[in-house]
């Protein structure tokens, strides 16, 4: 009888195990898409500012989306990939953890770009969106159909 309850105990913890594994991979999730929507938005305002010479908004927003993409590696745990969670929860491919060093290279390319825009080079601002396509090329999948 003991065992027997041990085992259902054991696959209770388990459970709850997994349970608690999904949650915090939807907070990833969720987390990241935020981190990237305030990336993308930064990115586009850092981009008007810089083409109408407005160096004061295209520093702040240079600034904020070095700070987004700063996260980005953290908002990336093994196992959050779109072959695990499904493609309507993420467009994130399981590329990511197969070439993590290549991963951050992308990352860190598009954060020395910003930190360009960041100390006034206004011109840089023009070579971020080939900085983005690093990671989502080789990384984010397709949208999901509806």
């Amino acid at each position: 009888m003991k065992s027997i309850m041990a085992a259902g105990l054991a696959v209770a913890v388990i459970g709850i195990g997994s349970a608690v594994t999904s949650a915090s991979y939807a907070d990833a999730v969720k987390d990241r898409k935020a981190a990237m929507k305030t990336v993308a938005k930064s990115n586009k305002a850092m981009g008007k500012a810089a083409k109408a010479g407005d160096k004061a908004a295209a520093v702040a927003n240079a600034n904020a989306l070095i700070a987004s993409a700063k996260q980005f590696v953290t908002l990336f745990p093994k196992g959050t990939d779109r072959g695990k969670l499904g493609e309507k929860a993420t467009r994130a491919k399981p590329e990511i953890w197969a070439e993590w060093s290549k991963f951050e290279t992308a990352n860190n390319a598009m954060i020395a770009q910003a930190m360009k825009v960041a100390a006034g080079d206004l011109s840089a601002a023009k070579a971020m969106g080939k900085t983005c396509g690093g990671c989502h090329k080789p990384f984010r999948g397709p949208k999901a159909k509806k």
